[in-house]
């Protein structure tokens, strides 16, 4: 059925209804002449009984009666806009045209910011480049507390801080020798490997001045306890070695660790992960009380250049030389790949308060990956820059 014949029926019904109600009054005895006397008796009745006499009905007709006749009119009124879509259109356009142009008053602060605009972009994509310029990375941390990460340069010898909600970057040391990895204490300070110089050294992130905290041959990788310790893997030797911050005391934790470890994480529960730059894509669990420790898996093909953890036995850990990151599960080395396209991908880092891995690479590019995308079937996949979005 058209629309036309919807209105016509339901013009057509209010029409008929309409003029029964008419005749009615018309024709039926006292319909119109009901005196005073009687409504006001009538309206004094119980209304919860059901009145005795048809004057009632006579007042419900003169209410039905102008009802039912607008009806009518708005079911003709219905069938012109859709047989005539134009006239109505018309009509808008007319009452438009008089008011005129609708008139927008925004203030700056009714504006959306860069940094609101930078969350809202990181919130609704599984990835992306938050900042580039930063040299050849090959560590990297976060500070959730101040939103920043920190990204070490081995070939610049600097340390940069990058504000997270906006890309902004700057530089907070420089001169820190063979950078090899980062790792900072939510106080202020940042600790950094130099592997040519064979030593940890502290940074304190405000002043940008550094200090050597202990001679350690080989220093790469690094994680902190949160306690006063840093456990540093010697890449040389395959050792892994705790300093304590405070003293600059040393001792071996394990010496049965193969030439080429790296990146180090911590599980809070007396358990260190090792991954493997070069020689294999090994990911070792370490006993810290007694230096025992078990291969978890190996990645053919691959590296375990750094590693982070997420709380919930699953490591995740970058594959400098392809490009990828990979999720591994910590109970049964079960692995699977979750993004790729990375580039040469030293820098790993877990912002649990912002549910994203950061990564930083060798063309100094510095990535956020959804937490959350990652760990969904399929992952991530190919992790391309937007041309809009490249330098």
């Amino acid at each position: 059925m058209s629309f036309k014949n919807v209105f016509d029926a339901g013009g057509s019904e209010a029409g008929s209804a309409r003029k029964a109600a008419d005749d009615l009054n018309r024709d039926t005895p006292g319909a119109d002449g009901v005196s005073g006397d009687v409504r006001e008796l009538e309206n004094e009745r119980d209304p919860g009984v059901m009145r005795q006499t048809a004057h009632g009905a006579f007042a419900v007709m003169g209410f039905l009666g102008p009802l039912l006749q607008k009806f009518q009119d708005v079911s003709a009124a219905q069938r012109q806009v859709a047989e005539d879509p134009g006239a109505t259109s018309g009509m808008a356009a007319s009452a438009v045209k008089a008011a005129g142009p609708p008139k927008v008053d925004l203030s700056p602060e009714d504006l959306p910011k860069p940094e609101d605009l930078a969350k809202m972009i990181g919130s609704r994509t599984s990835f992306a480049r938050i900042a580039t310029g930063l040299g050849a990375s090959e560590g990297l941390a976060v500070d959730p507390a101040r939103n920043t990460a920190y990204v070490a340069d081995r070939a610049g010898r600097k340390l940069s801080a990058v504000k997270l909600d906006t890309g902004a970057h700057h530089v907070v040391a420089s001169g820190l020798g063979d950078l090899g990895d980062v790792a900072v204490d939510g106080e202020g300070t940042a600790y950094t490997t130099d592997y040519a110089g064979a030593r940890l050294l502290a940074v304190d992130l405000s002043g940008g001045t550094s200090r050597k905290v202990a001679d350690v041959p080989g220093a790469y990788g690094v994680a902190l306890d949160g306690v006063g310790t840093a456990y540093v893997a010697n890449w040389a030797d395959g050792h892994l070695v705790a300093v304590d911050l405070g003293s600059g005391g040393k001792r071996t934790v394990t010496e049965a660790l193969p030439g080429g470890i790296a990146g180090v994480a911590l599980d809070g529960q007396g358990k260190a992960y090792v991954g493997r730059r070069e020689g294999g894509g090994d990911l070792f669990e370490v006993d810290l009380a007694d230096g025992t420790h078990r291969l978890v898996t190996s990645l053919a093909g691959a590296s375990t250049v750094r590693v982070v953890l997420d709380g919930t036995g699953r490591a995740y850990t970058c594959d400098h030389g392809g490009g990828r990151l990979y999720e591994i599960t910590l109970a049964d080395g079960a692995q699977r790949v979750v993004a790729t396209g990375l580039g040469v991908c030293e820098g790993l880092a877990l912002d649990g308060a912002g549910d994203r891995i950061l990564v930083s690479n060798h063309a100094g590019d510095l990535w956020q990956i959804s937490l959350r995308a990652a760990r969904g079937l399929g992952g991530v996949g190919m992790v391309v820059v937007p041309p809009e979005r490249r330098a």
